[in-house]
Order: structure tokens, then sequence, then C-alpha cells
């Protein structure tokens, strides 16, 4: 994998003309294997071109060659992910309590962050006087490493390996409308009926007041607490951003209106290039005549954690049907015959390319789903939380798959959902329709995401990308409203005065000719 990316980031050098070398600060907090692996090409990248880069992550990229590139582990997050907290309590629990999870979630990070702002090598980087970056990159779905900037005073960018929040869009500028664009957090498309409108009116609302008054407050504390009581809010620096790249991608996301400093560079970032396939398992695949199914419920959803009758009900369609199948499983519980091979982790990118692979069961991870749609495999979704159902519900309505309940998965649904989308060809003709779109993007997301980080390198943060910050008030044009009201309020006040005295004066003259023919 890592040969395929430096080799990918020296044909980079070559197409894009070398700027000046600057010092480059990236964080990547979050413990989870799918947040990583999207911008590894990315520092290799940056690292190739001549810049120096610093990077503070929870999956160190192994290649003792690397020069100008500094790492410092924190793997130990995982441990706090998987143990303390026990990441998989919370998933498994996401669709039952909304609100405690997400505090739960919340809870788990600001542990995590704190453990990693208290790391040695951490503290005599921010402690040290002579230190100093030109631009620091940050994910921004946890945002709090963005002090990292005021410390070293420097621009900073944000990257998001998912969509963001509605109240992030909003803040950096971008249009919101509830009818149009559901949060990711919420479990809808972009095709709401007025039921669902309703709904993601209240996630909307609901997510802007959670954020505003519990997540952004606990984050400040830490902020405060590490980096020193001058510090802005953490929701004032995040409206600074020079740029925010989304790894998101129109073929596979909704159209939505971004301000020109935020950036859609999805649809295959992290993609390999052709790396073998592990011997037994190309034997295995091989040997499939009839073809073979992959199913994997990605880093953080492992298939052990599923109720002992869905295992049951999976091996059991899994023996009747005529497919060879790769299961991701996490322990060795899970009892298998010649037809089914079983491992903890599986090279998913190289599986989706054998010829064999037929369909892909997933719970709808977007790295998932942008490597069935690239390698034009049909799906069968079994989302779990947060941004899966979106995606799955998207890539169904484009025709590419079929949703299943993961907390209900029944025999002949199974069975059912398996043989319908092997038989019928007009799912594997979607997905190769959408495989041709994805693979056909005029500029890679790799390219683009290079250009624009030389490009705020180059002019200082690029400040003349930045949106206008104004009020709500005036957002919602609640002061030229008011002007309208008072205005119309007092024009009729003013014309019932005018009548008023004008009736009158009526009246007086009637008297007086009334008068004077007396």
């Amino acid at each position: 994998m890592l040969l395929k990316q430096l080799v990918l980031s020296l044909i980079l050098t070559n197409l894009i003309p070398p700027s000046a070398c600057g010092r480059i600060l990236a964080i990547m907090p979050t413990p989870s294997y799918s947040h990583q692996i999207v911008f590894n090409p990315l520092w290799l990248t940056l690292n190739s071109r001549g810049h120096h880069v610093t990077l503070f992550t929870t999956d160190p990229i192994k290649n003792a060659n690397l020069s100008n590139f500094r790492q410092i582990d924190w793997s130990f997050a995982y441990q706090l992910w998987h143990e303390k907290h026990n990441v998989s309590d919370i998933i498994r629990n996401f669709n039952t309590n909304l609100l405690k999870c997400l505090n739960q979630y919340v809870e788990m990070m600001n542990d995590i962050i704190i453990r990693e702002l208290e790391h040695p090598q951490v503290q005599e980087i921010i402690n040290d006087k002579n230190e100093h970056f030109d631009l620091v990159v940050v994910e921004f779905l946890n945002p709090a490493m963005v002090a990292f900037s005021k410390r070293f005073n420097c621009p900073f960018i944000g990257m998001s390996p998912m969509d963001l929040t509605n109240f992030v869009h909003e803040a950096l500028g971008n249009p919101i409308s509830p009818a149009l664009f559901p949060d990711f957090i919420s479990h809808y498309d972009g095709e709401m009926n007025f039921f669902e409108r309703v709904l993601n009116t209240f996630y909307y609302v609901g997510s802007k007041l959670y954020f505003k008054y519990y997540f952004y407050p606990k984050i400040d504390e830490i902020i405060k607490e590490y980096f020193g009581e001058d510090v802005p809010p953490l929701e004032q620096m995040q409206r600074n951003a020079s740029m925010v790249f989304l790894n998101t991608n129109p073929i596979i996301h909704n159209i939505r209106p971004l301000m020109s400093n935020v950036l859609m560079v999805g649809g295959g970032t992290h993609f390999e290039g052709d790396t073998p396939l592990p011997e037994d398992i190309q034997k295995f695949l091989d040997g499939a005549e009839n073809g073979a199914i992959y199913f994997s419920l990605g880093t953080n959803v492992k298939s052990k954690d599923l109720d002992q009758d869905t295992k049951t009900t999976f091996l059991q369609v899994f023996s009747e049907l005529p497919y060879k199948v790769l299961w991701k499983f996490e322990d060795a519980s899970v009892t298998t015959n010649s037809k089914i091979l079983v491992k903890p982790w599986l090279p998913q990118q190289q599986i989706l390319k054998h010829p064999k692979i037929k369909l892909f069961i997933t719970q709808g991870g977007l790295q998932s789903l942008e490597e069935a749609i690239y390698n034009g495999i049909p799906i069968i979704g079994m989302p779990v939380y947060v941004d899966q159902y979106s995606n799955v519900k998207r890539a169904i309505r484009k025709g590419m798959g079929i949703i299943l309940d993961s907390n209900n998965v029944g025999k002949e649904i199974l069975k059912k959902s398996i043989e319908d989308i092997l038989n019928n060809e007009k799912y594997k003709k979607s997905a190769e329709k959408l495989s041709i779109l994805l693979k056909e993007q005029p500029v890679s997301g790799l390219n683009q995401t290079v250009k624009w980080i030389e490009y705020v390198l180059k002019y200082k943060g690029a400040k003349f990308l930045k949106p206008a910050q104004i009020p709500t008030y005036q957002y919602l044009l609640i002061d030229v409203l008011t002007f309208f009201v008072a205005f119309f309020i007092f024009s009729a006040y003013f014309s019932f005065v005018c009548l008023k005295l004008l009736v009158k004066c009526m009246k007086e003259r009637r008297k007086v000719k009334t008068v004077k023919l007396e």
C-alpha cells in the first residue's frame, strides 16, 4: 500500500509544479482507521514535494525512508477508544438513545484529546519557543486541535473524512435548509417526505443547540487549560479556516451550495494500486465457480458484536447459497464450512477488485461505499449509526443495492435480497455506471487538495477566500423585515392620521357652509 502511495506521490510531483516549501503540522486525533487512511496519501504527497510534515496520528505511516517527515505516535488512543470507553457499545445503542450516545462520544473524544495533548512529545512541541509552522491541517470532526493554529500564529485548514453537521456548515457560511440538506447524523437522504422534513428540522435545531451550549463549552475548557486563557472560543476559531476539504463527492453525496473555501475532494483519495491478494484469499476466490460475496461491517462496527441469532442466520443463508463468502469476522467463535472463509482483517480494496466478487454486504461506511462504487459492485447495506444510513439510502436511490435492518435480519429476507441482486442485472449496471462517473472525474481529489494547500501556503492563509461573517439576524434579514414592518405600520398610521384630518377638515367646511346658508 505505502509503495503505491509513494509511486502516486512521485507521479503527482511531476504533474504539479513545486511551490515554496512549508512547515506543515497535520493533526488527526480520531483512533479510527477509516478516518486516517483517507488522508495518508496527502501527507506523503506533500512530503514528496519538499514540504516538512509533522504528523500527529493514531496510525503512523510505516516507512523508515521518509525524510523531513516527523510523526507523533498516538496509537495508545485505540485502547481508550475500544477498552475504556467501549465504542462498540456506543455504536450499538446509537439508535435507541441518540442524546446519551452523543454525550458518551463527546466525553470519550475529550478524554482522548486530553491524553493526546499530554503526550510528552506534543508538550515539547507546544512549549518550544523556537518551533514554528506555516500551516496547520486538522481533522474538523474533532476540531479542538484548531488551537494549534493560534499557538503557532499561522493559518489552518480543516479536513473531514465525511460530511459535516449542518451547524458547522452554517458557521462556515454555507447555505442551510432543513428541507434540502439532512444532517448527516439523521437517517435521511436528500429526498425527504413531509414527515422526514419535520424531523430533520428538529435534528437541525436540536444539533445547533447541542453544539452551541454543550459541545463547544466542554472543548473550550480543554483548549484554555492547554493553550492559555487568551485563546478565542473554538466556535469563533472554526470560522477562520482558510479552507475546508470534505471527503464528499457529487456522485455519492447530495449536491449542496458551498462557499469558495469549502471543497468536495472525495471519491477515492485513499485508493491503492494493484497490490496482490494474499495467496490463500486469491486461491479461495479463484475457485468460486458461481461467484463470491464479500461481507464486512468496517473497522468500528464488528461482525462479532452481532447477536447470535443474526450470526446464525447469515451462516445458514451462506451455506444454502451456491456462492463462496469472504467474511471479516474479528474472532474465532464462528463455525464455518468450505464455502465460507473468515478472517479478522481483510484487504478490502484488493478483494473488491477480484472479478469473482458479485456482492458486497456492508455497513455503509463512506470509504467502503466509495470502494464498492469504484469497482462497480452492488451492495446490501446494513447501516448501524451516524452517516451510514444516509450513505446507504443514497446508494439505494441510485439503484445499486438493497437496504436491510441490521437489528432484524430474517433468513427469508436476507436470502431473497442476495438472490435478487445476483439474479437481476439492474443492480450491477447501476453500480458500473456510477463507477465510470467516479473514475472519470476531471481532477482527482488528491491533486486538487495538494494544489489548494500550496495555494494557502503561498498566500499566507488566502484570507480573501473566506466569506463575510454577519450576525444571524442579518443573515435571516430580520433587521430588513423589521424595517419593512415598521415602515408599513408607520405608513399605515400616517395615512390613517392624514385621512382622519381630511375627514375632520371636510366636516368643518360643511359646518361653515351650513352656517352661511342660514
